[in-house]
C-alpha cells in the first residue's frame, strides 16, 4: 500500500489507486445517470449506491493511508509548488468535498428511503440535489487530481 505506485511518480501505491478511481468517479456517475434518463431507475439505483460506498471506501483509504505516511507536510517536502498556495487550494478542496460528500449522503439516504418503498421513480427535487452533487463531485474530483499533479509530477 506504502510502496512506489504504478503512475511512474514518487506518490505511494494506495495515493495512486485513490487519485485514478477520483479521475474516473464523474464517468462513473455519468455512467449511473444516463441509466436514470433512460427510465432504468433500478440500474440507476444500484449503481449510484455502488459509486457512492466506493467512494467512500477510497476515502478511507486515502485517510488512513495519508495519516499512516505522515500527512499532507510529508507530501509538500518534495513538491515544487508555492506552499501557501497548496494549503489555500486544500482547504477549498476539503470543503467543496465535504459539502458534496454530505449533499450526496442526503441524496442516497432519500432515494434508499423512496426505493424501499416503491416511491414514483423520479422526484425533481432529487434530480435538482443530484445535479449539485455531480457537480460538486465532479469540482471534488478534479480538484484532488490537480492536488496530485502538485504534490508529485509538477
Amino acid at each position: 500500500m506504502f510502496s512506489q505506485g504504478f503512475l511512474g511518480t514518487a506518490a505511494p501505491f494506495y495515493m495512486d489507486i485513490v487519485t485514478l478511481y477520483f479521475a474516473l468517479l464523474p464517468f462513473l456517475m455519468i455512467a449511473g445517470i444516463i441509466m436514470a434518463v433512460r427510465k432504468k431507475f433500478e440500474l440507476h439505483y444500484k449503481m449510484q449506491l455502488s459509486t457512492f460506498l466506493l467512494t467512500l471506501v477510497m476515502v478511507v483509504v486515502f485517510e488512513i493511508g495519508v495519516r499512516i505516511s505522515g500527512g499532507f507536510p510529508i507530501f509538500m517536502q518534495n513538491a515544487n509548488i508555492d506552499e501557501t498556495f497548496m494549503w489555500i487550494f486544500l482547504v477549498v478542496h476539503v470543503l467543496i468535498a465535504l459539502a458534496s460528500v454530505v449533499a450526496w449522503s442526503i441524496l442516497v439516504y432519500s432515494a434508499v428511503k423512496e426505493f424501499k418503498l416503491g416511491a414514483t421513480p423520479f422526484v425533481k427535487s432529487h434530480k435538482k440535489l443530484g445535479m449539485w452533487v455531480y457537480a460538486g463531485m465532479s469540482i471534488t474530483s478534479f480538484m484532488g487530481v490537480l492536488i496530485y499533479y502538485f504534490l508529485f509530477i509538477y
